[in-house]
């Protein structure tokens, strides 16, 4: 056999033994959070880096292949840009990055977390999140820019009580 043929396929075992690993955002990686963000039809026009020390990335190796963040209004949180690659979909991570937020929410105080979607009903119903109107929203989200201008009017609205 080959060296580069061993050398390739040793590339090949180490992607498929590599561990997804969850964590703050570490210095450095704001551009390729908002890469994936866009990549996967989010805004990342009002992220800021105040905004991105409430969000939590999945990494296979050294490479984001997920995120996650928070809003704060204690004791409620919007949660914002869930998102996983489309090349690591199905594999549970849009799960563990769900699981982690609630446990860092829990951690800052909040009691209730909110969120806006148009395409993932389904996958936060599993997590579950039950749908609630809009209106029901506590005013302080109701002001944020997903709630005033980011997500359409027609965006699904959900409600998951964290303690």
């Amino acid at each position: 056999m080959s060296r580069k043929r061993i050398q390739r396929e040793a590339i090949m075992d180490l992607e498929n033994i590599l561990a997804v690993t969850v964590s703050g955002v570490r210095t450095g990686e704001d551009e390729a959070i908002r890469s994936l963000l866009k990549d996967c039809g989010l805004h990342t026009n009002d992220l800021t880096a105040d905004s991105l020390r409430h969000f939590i990335v999945a990494r296979k190796g050294e490479e984001v292949v997920g995120v996650v963040g928070l809003a704060l209004f204690q004791p409620h949180a919007l949660l914002r840009s869930l998102a996983v690659g489309p090349g690591h979909r199905g594999k549970g991570i849009g799960a563990q990055l769900a699981e982690s937020v609630e446990r860092y929410a829990r951690m800052m105080g909040v009691t209730s977390i909110y969120l806006l979607t148009t395409t993932a009903e389904h996958f936060f119903s599993r997590c579950e999140y039950r749908k609630t109107s809009r209106a029901d929203a506590p005013a302080p989200l109701q002001t944020t820019a997903e709630f005033s201008a980011l997500c359409p009017a027609g965006a699904v609205c959900m409600r998951k009580q964290i303690v």
